[in-house]
């Protein structure tokens, strides 16, 4: 059954069934007057004949029945046969259809004389069948190749009243979600520009939401960061004054703890905002793995400072796309970060990449105690049992890979100690559109 919510298949089907409809009318009713004009004008034909021959030949009274009727034959294109009416019924020009050997005719019968004598014209209907046969088969064949013809103008033309929806969304879907541009209005037909003016209107104000909001957080992170920098200072100033053991060195240390924290968070607020500016970054074409490469050259150097092992691997030499870079590097440098972080002095991260039938993927393993997969690392401020920040960095990373269109993921290891975490890139999006 045909769905309702299918626009364009709903017209195109409606669109040919009354088109098709209104050519069977059209061609039965062609044939059934060519069929009525061709019939009719035999039939006035034998009228008109009968009406000559009682008038002209048969005014003898009596009639002679002997009489030799070949000269009348010889001039009429009819077979005409004049004989007694036995039955003295009055038949008033009676025509009926008769077939012998193959060949049609049409017999008119008329009583005249008193309905004493009986006229009979017979008139040979074989080539005016054919020829009406031969119509048929005409309007047939047009039929057929008018039904092919309407199918296929009805789906070119569904198509292309379509095509202004069809624009937009593919205008839509290259915004990338998070990376919103007005839509051009220029080839849009009129009742379709009204919508995108609309469209257009609410970009601008979400687009200016997002500024405000991205403005917002900056601005209140860095009024936040001026006090507790003092109050930091404050602590540590009044802390030379009290002795290792003292309680009260133990509560300016853990003020400047908590300060230390709240200093996190703000630095994650500040990367929050950066990151939705982030988001309207034009894409740019470049070698991923060349990106890659450049960095993980600076993370091994970052490793090694921290007494860790650092190596990566590249199965392609090339994968070649539109990306935003600051986006990317917010997911990628968020997750060599942590598997540093969680991974014991002496341990190893592994960077890999492969690629299936559907995705180019980046892997990253470290060799930590792993995470709690029963919690969602990506809610904002969800932190692992060894974590010492504010919980904000995977939320992040999350934004930028939905703002992106890839796809994260966190898991621990099967086959060994520790956690994975992936970047899936869609070859359909990234490939193909590109």
């Amino acid at each position: 059954m045909l769905s309702k919510r299918s626009l364009k298949e709903r017209f195109t089907i409606e669109l040919a069934i009354g088109m098709i409809a209104m050519l069977i009318i059209v061609l039965i009713s062609l044939s059934v007057y060519f069929y009525s004009s061709i019939m009719g004008h035999i039939k006035n034909e034998l009228n008109a004949e009968a009406k000559n021959i009682t008038l002209q030949y048969l005014k003898e009274e009596p009639y002679n029945s002997n009489q030799d009727l070949s000269p009348l034959n010889g001039l009429s294109p009819y077979k005409i046969t004049i004989s007694n009416n036995s039955t003295k019924k009055h038949l008033d020009s009676v025509i009926t259809p008769l077939k012998k050997d193959e060949r049609k005719f049409y017999l008119l019968k008329e009583s005249f004389l008193d309905d004493k004598m009986l006229l009979e014209i017979e008139r040979d209907i074989t080539q005016e069948s054919k020829y009406i046969r031969t119509m048929y088969y005409m309007i047939t064949f047009i039929l057929i190749t008018g039904i092919l013809f309407i199918l296929y103008y009805s789906t070119l033309l569904s198509k292309k009243i379509m095509s202004p929806l069809e624009s937009l969304t593919y205008q839509f879907t290259d915004m990338h979600e998070s990376l919103l541009h007005k839509i051009d209005t220029k080839e849009l037909p009129n009742e379709f520009a009204t919508l995108a003016d609309t469209v257009n209107l609410l970009i601008t104000k979400v687009k200016t939401s997002i500024k405000y909001r991205q403005e917002l957080y900056i601005g209140t992170a860095h009024e936040l960061k001026t006090p507790l920098a003092v109050m930091r200072l404050k602590n540590q100033i009044t802390l030379m004054k009290y002795k290792k053991h003292d309680s009260v060195r133990e509560a300016l240390e853990q003020n400047i703890e908590s300060i230390d924290t709240l200093n996190a968070m703000i630095h994650n607020l500040l990367e929050f905002g950066r990151a939705e500016g982030a988001q309207f970054e034009q894409p740019e074409r470049l070698n991923l793995i060349r990106l890659m490469a450049s960095k993980c050259e600076e993370y091994e150097l970052l490793a090694h400072s921290q007494e860790r092992d650092f190596i990566y691997h590249f199965d392609i030499p090339h994968f070649r796309i539109n990306v935003q870079p600051l986006l990317f590097m917010q997911i990628f440098q968020n997750f060599i970060q942590n598997a540093l972080k969680f991974t014991p002095k002496g341990g190893l991260v592994s960077l890999d990449t492969r690629m299936d039938s559907d995705n180019f993927i980046i892997e990253i393993k470290d060799e930590g105690e792993g995470i709690d997969e029963n919690k969602d690392l990506f809610a904002p401020f969800q932190r692992s049992v060894q974590s010492t920040g504010a919980g904000l960095g995977l939320f992040l990373a999350k934004n930028a890979a939905e703002s992106m269109g890839v796809t994260i993921n966190l898991k621990n290891s099967k086959k060994t100690k520790g956690a994975i975490a992936s970047i899936a890139f869609p070859l359909n999006r990234f490939l193909l559109k590109d």
